[in-house]
């Protein structure tokens, strides 16, 4: 048998000075479709692992899991005309599929058609509420729009779900990079990649200022870092760093040199009111000429921060308006506000709001907004015997405010005072003839005193003002079903209140409301 002799391979380089770097194009042209081929199936192999990563990420169980991912590699593709068709087709025929609705929803962003986009996470985050990514775009999308107090609150809920900046960091690089969203969009490739810095800049100062909602200050520093790391020119970013480092971190010298950047960018663009803040917060500034309209000037800053729901920044800005109007009642007491909105989202500010209200009151001994704020915290902390006693006091002077009368109703209450709490509560409905608190209250206050009769007319009267507050129909037929022993009444108000549960997916309550029933038919 005669061995087998090599031929020499004939090769693709034109001469001895080429090297690896010229064989892509060599081969390109030589043989062109092989090249094409290979191409398309690496890209496709890419492709195909993005799309596993993705339902990794939004695991469902899928009627038809090649369908969603046609859907998801036409989106990566940058195909959104096509993705389209593909992803609502899946949501019709699956309307719980969350993360078909989601996408689709990334498409319409990617398209810019941010309404529809909102609709579309809005559907998805019903289904599934508790997705950080999804919040995380929500906010992302608002912002597009233009509405910022929606924005902030989308991504104080994905900061709350997720509050590792390195979750939310890997998505929005993950997603901007990966997934299609900025691919050519306006049909340069320049424009493009400025709309992605833009976007993925805007969205790590969201996060960063929704990090300081909670009080994470590391996290928001590695964020707006990112910010201006993206877009060097973001001069606002570069504010939120200085400030930051002043009075969170410590760091002055850091302060020092983020808030030159700021003034530097801000001059540039001659926007001389921000100018003035970022010399105010700096240690370095001179103290304004005219110190009252300076403060001023930072009230309405706080109030337009905490109207986005930015409440420790707007607590900042009223410590400034304090810090060139001592006495500046008005900051003082939004200053309060604006620590209760903090200790709703779990942070532990009550004290604080507390010493807000108190000093509002020092300045202002008749100023009822600030009594009524500090009834209310003290009624949150359990200190009713101080609320009372508060609140007596500014009757004296404010007989007409149903509010007062209502928070002094409860605080009574609080206190087993029955029928001092029936007599305020009736006057603050009276005052407020469609109160939904006054008179529910009142009729929690009449079952405490066995006044059940009376109890059901307040009840009934809450819900003629509010015919979706499930509580009340709970309360009505427990009432029904046992001290008032009418059966076609608690079945009537139990039956209600179930479907309504289900409408509105209070679905525990729902559950209590079907034993109830059960019960009645024993």
């Amino acid at each position: 048998m005669k061995p087998t002799i090599a031929q020499k391979p004939k090769t693709v380089f034109t001469s001895e000075e080429d090297n690896w770097t010229t064989l892509g194009d060599q081969l390109r042209q030589k043989y062109p479709e092989l090249v094409e081929q290979v191409a398309q199936q690496e890209s496709d192999h890419v492709v195909g692992r993005l799309v596993d990563q993705v339902c990794d990420l939004f695991p469902y169980e899928w009627q038809d899991r090649n369908a969603f991912y046609e859907g998801m590699i036409l989106m990566i593709r940058g195909h959104n005309v096509a993705a389209l068709g593909v992803l609502t087709e899946i949501c019709d025929q699956d309307p719980q599929a969350y993360a078909a609705q989601y996408f689709l929803g990334y498409v319409c962003g990617s398209m810019g058609k941010y309404k529809q986009e909102v609709e579309c996470y809005r559907k998805a985050l019903r289904l599934r509420p508790n997705i950080g990514q999804v919040h995380f775009d929500l906010a992302c999308s608002y912002e597009a729009m233009r509405n910022k107090a929606k924005a902030y609150e989308a991504m104080k809920r994905a900061v709350s779900l997720e509050p590792d900046f390195a979750v939310l960091d890997h998505w929005l690089t993950f997603a901007s990079d990966k997934l299609g969203r900025y691919l050519d969009i306006y049909g340069s490739e320049d424009k493009a990649q400025a709309e992605k810095a833009r976007c993925v800049a805007q969205g790590y100062y969201l996060m960063g200022n929704a990090f300081l909602e909670f009080g994470l200050n590391v996290s928001a520093r590695l964020a707006f870092k990112n910010s201006v790391r993206v877009e060097p020119d973001f001069a606002s970013a570069y504010f939120q760093l200085g400030a930051l480092h002043l009075k969170k971190l410590r760091n002055a010298k850091r302060a020092s040199h983020y808030l030159g950047k700021a003034e530097t960018l801000f001059r540039k663009k001659g926007e001389e009111k921000n100018i003035r803040f970022t010399q105010q917060v700096s240690k370095e500034g001179k103290p304004p000429l005219d110190q009252e309209s300076a403060a001023d000037e930072w009230l309405q800053e706080g109030l337009r921060l905490h109207k986005q729901g930015r409440y420790q920044s707007a607590v900042d800005a009223y410590k400034m308006a304090i810090r060139f109007r001592p006495d500046f009642l008005d900051a003082y007491y939004n200053m309060g506000i604006a620590y209760g909105s903090l200790e709703d989202q779990g942070l532990d500010t009550l004290e604080s709001a507390i010493g807000a209200f108190r000093h509002s009151i020092r300045l202002g001994p008749e100023f009822i907004h600030a009594f009524i704020a500090l009834g209310a915290a003290y009624l949150r902390q359990g200190q009713a015997e101080e609320a009372v006693n508060l609140l007596e006091r500014a009757t004296l002077f404010a007989s007409e405010n149903p509010n007062l009368f209502y928070y002094l109703g409860t605080a009574y209450r609080s206190t087993q005072r029955y029928d001092s709490a029936v007599r305020v509560l009736q006057h603050s409905a009276r005052l407020a003839p469609d109160s939904v608190h006054a008179r529910f209250t009142l009729g929690l206050v009449l079952m405490d005193s066995e006044r059940l009769e009376e109890a059901t007319v307040a009840l009934k009267e809450t819900l003629r003002i509010k015919p979706d507050l499930t509580d009340a129909y709970l309360l009505l037929g427990q009432l029904y079903a046992t001290q008032l022993n009418n059966p076609d009444e608690c079945r009537y108000y139990l039956e209600k209140g179930e479907k309504l549960c289900v409408k509105l997916k209070e679905f525990q309550k729902a559950d209590k409301i079907r034993e109830l029933i059960s019960q009645l038919a024993d």
